[in-house]
């Protein structure tokens, strides 16, 4: 068995060095324009969008971080960066160099008790991110149920260690809600940016999956989730925006989830699928309730 698992730790190893010399050599990513063929989908999103507003609760902002010293109440940053886009927060903060950005929202009644969840939930939302990458592809790579069921309770239980990660800035906001009965609730939005050099990153993507690896009980599926780290790595390492719409239907699968958790063969159908909403609610516990209510929060849904 040890050898066995030096052997997988050796793959992970070798394609960690193939994954660098790809990344040195390829080729940076262009931003294509929207294309006339996007116009209808945008225009269906914008309609959506004035709908909700007309018949959402009545939401203020009472106060936030800085504002006596003329900060405002939403920084031109925060959205993009929680959407996957940080080309504004880099500009703003002078982000240089090879780093992965990572950030992080909580909702709470107390702005204390939200800075603590914050720090405790971020190793949560890494190893949750990790298990949905290595999820979707172990549902398609894996033979049967079974080898699929064992590789998930072993993501499940896998834990992540962060050091090595920096905590860059936070920013909260103070809001009341007014619901349609007049009702009238008041609760903190918290937000925190992390940040770690990709090669720190690449290192935790290697013990998050020899962990992983160690659990397993099948040496196909051994084999198989140990060769997952390249993909890994440069995937998680791709910065991605999510538009407004998956966003808000990631957020509504998640919530639907937490209502109705979906059974083992549901969740390996979701996996497959490469539906994005389907995925991050077949990742959902109830552990996850809090920050789900977070995202919804910032989605505006109630």
């Amino acid at each position: 068995m040890k050898s066995f698992k030096m052997n997988v730790m050796m793959a992970v190893v070798a394609s960690f060095a193939l994954l660098a010399v790809a990344c040195g050599s390829a080729p940076a990513s262009s931003s294509a324009p929207v294309s006339q063929q996007d116009t209808p989908m945008l225009s269906q999103t914008q309609a959506a969008s004035q709908a909700a507003e007309k018949t959402a609760d009545k939401q203020r902002v009472l106060d936030w971080k800085d504002r006596g010293l003329g900060e405002v109440a939403s920084p031109e940053w925060l959205l993009p960066a929680q959407r996957g886009n940080f080309t504004v927060f880099k500009r703003d903060w002078q982000i240089t160099g090879d780093k992965r950005l990572q950030p992080i929202s909580v909702r709470a009644e107390r702005l204390n008790a939200a800075q603590t969840i914050a720090d405790v939930q971020y190793a949560a939302r890494l190893a949750n991110e990790l298990k949905q990458k290595v999820l979707s592809r172990a549902a398609i790579t894996l033979q049967s149920d079974d080898q699929f069921a064992a590789a998930q309770d072993a993501a499940t239980e896998t834990k992540v260690d962060i050091a090595g990660q920096q905590r860059l800035t936070d920013f909260w906001q103070q809001y009341e809600i007014t619901n349609s009965q007049g009702r009238t609730t008041r609760y903190y939005m918290y937000y925190v940016v992390y940040s770690c050099d990709n090669d720190v990153w690449d290192k935790l993507v290697a013990k998050y999956l020899f962990d992983i690896v160690d659990k397993v009980p099948q040496q196909e599926a051994k084999q198989k989730i140990a060769g997952m780290f390249a993909e890994i790595a440069a995937d998680s390492k791709n910065e991605k925006e999510k538009s407004e719409q998956v966003f808000r239907e990631e957020v509504q699968a998640q919530l639907k989830a937490l209502q109705t958790p979906m059974s083992a063969s549901e969740q390996r159908a979701a996996y497959r699928s490469g539906d994005s909403a389907k995925i991050a609610a077949a990742s959902v516990t109830k552990a996850d309730t809090d920050y789900i209510s977070a995202l919804a929060a910032l989605a505006g849904i109630e």
